[in-house]
């Protein structure tokens, strides 16, 4: 879901340090959907075709490697039936996102996870604007996964509002969501929801 070919000014960007992320190997006796599945990929690199990556941006999804199914579709509006799903998966994909559909993404997530269902989140905790000459923020990441290490970098418009584990912990409370697993790795961090 990243703006990776409108190629942006990079005096207009304003960088964060490099980040790293340990994505290890995860369980799901169905299928997995992630959201914001194009670009790298890296939930579809990890679990192959048991992935149902789903981005907005049909290029995006074009580049990803092969093995899951793609679809293009807008996470908050979901065409699965409820209780569809037993993991969700979202990949540095919420930064992109504006905070009132973020409620409208994470509403429609617990409508298609089964009972007890998982919604697992990797993401970075954005400030508001650290410099008001740049737009953009970003950051380069590398995604260490069982069989592999991904570079990779994303970047977005500064939030209106911080984007902070709080704020997503707030977010999936009210959408019904008990946090099972949480942690924090610079400024990345990780979440498991639970339906409950």
């Amino acid at each position: 879901m990243s703006d990776a070919h409108s190629e942006p000014n990079k005096e207009n960007i304003h960088f964060l340090e490099k980040q790293e992320v340990k994505v290890p190997d995860f369980i799901s006796s169905g299928h997995i959907l992630d959201i914001g599945g194009g670009g790298e990929g890296v939930i579809g690199q990890l679990q192959g075709d048991q992935v149902i990556a789903i981005d907005p941006n049909r290029r995006e999804l074009e580049e990803a490697a092969d093995g899951p199914l793609k679809i293009v579709m807008d996470a908050t509006d979901l065409k699965f039936l409820d209780k569809s799903f037993e993991v969700v998966t979202s990949f540095f994909t919420l930064m992109y996102i504006k905070a009132p559909e973020q409620k409208k993404v994470f509403d429609e997530v617990y409508r298609i996870l089964e009972s007890k269902g998982r919604f697992l989140v990797w993401d970075v905790n954005l400030p508001t604007r650290m410099d008001p000459e740049k737009d953009i923020v970003a950051f380069y990441l590398k995604a260490v996964l069982p069989d592999r290490e991904i570079e990779t970098g994303y970047g977005a418009k500064w939030p209106e509002q911080r984007k902070d584990l709080s704020h997503y912990k707030k977010m999936a409370k009210n959408s019904g969501f008990k946090v099972a697993e949480q942690s924090e790795n610079g400024r990345i961090f990780f979440l498991e929801l639970t339906k409950l």
